[in-house]
């Protein structure tokens, strides 16, 4: 498990990010996989979203997971929303004793916090995401709770560049965006 620095000064949540290491599935999934829309073992990732239910101290009925779909949509969890398919690539919420997930491989987990608003938030930036400004999309949603609020962000292990190339037509489309 993995801390922020930053996030980890404040008492009124806790936080990490996990790495592969540690889980259940095995073969081609061999890691500590929670992706729901994976072909691995129902049973495995049941056994790994257990586990890093209990790390973090709450229920498995209290991992909000997104259904991510690359995208720039944020949904704000409210107690009437959480146990339904969120199909977005952010999350953000108020509710106490949730636990907000973001499941990645290669692309960027990102952590929000607002300690004034008391506001957590997940998001999962993929290229495509992040292209289509699902970050500042983020951070615009709990602004509107309270538009003078400091915002504190961690980013989570994602791919490197020694790992990752883009042809130079990708590459102006981000810079001259």
């Amino acid at each position: 498990m993995f801390y922020s620095k930053k996030l980890k000064k404040f008492k009124d949540i806790k936080h990490c990010f996990f790495s592969r290491k540690n889980g259940y599935s095995v073969g081609l999934y061999k890691s500590l996989n929670c992706g729901r829309g994976s072909k691995d073992s129902k049973k495995n990732i049941a056994k790994n979203l257990s586990f890093i239910a209990d790390k973090m101290g709450v229920k498995k009925a209290k991992l909000i997971l997104m259904n991510q779909t690359h995208s720039n949509k944020v949904i704000e969890i409210k107690h009437n929303n959480y146990k339904k398919k969120i199909n977005a690539d952010a999350i953000i919420t108020k509710i106490k004793g949730i636990a907000l997930c973001v499941v990645t491989a290669d692309c960027v987990p990102i952590l929000l916090f607002d300690p004034k608003s008391k506001i957590i938030g997940c998001v999962h930036a993929g290229w495509k995401g992040a292209y289509k400004d699902i970050i500042k999309n983020t951070l615009i949603k709990i602004k509107k709770h309270n538009a003078k609020s400091k915002i504190f962000a961690a980013i989570g292990p994602c791919i490197g560049k020694k790992n990752y190339e883009v042809d130079l037509k990708f590459f102006k489309m981000f810079i001259l965006k």
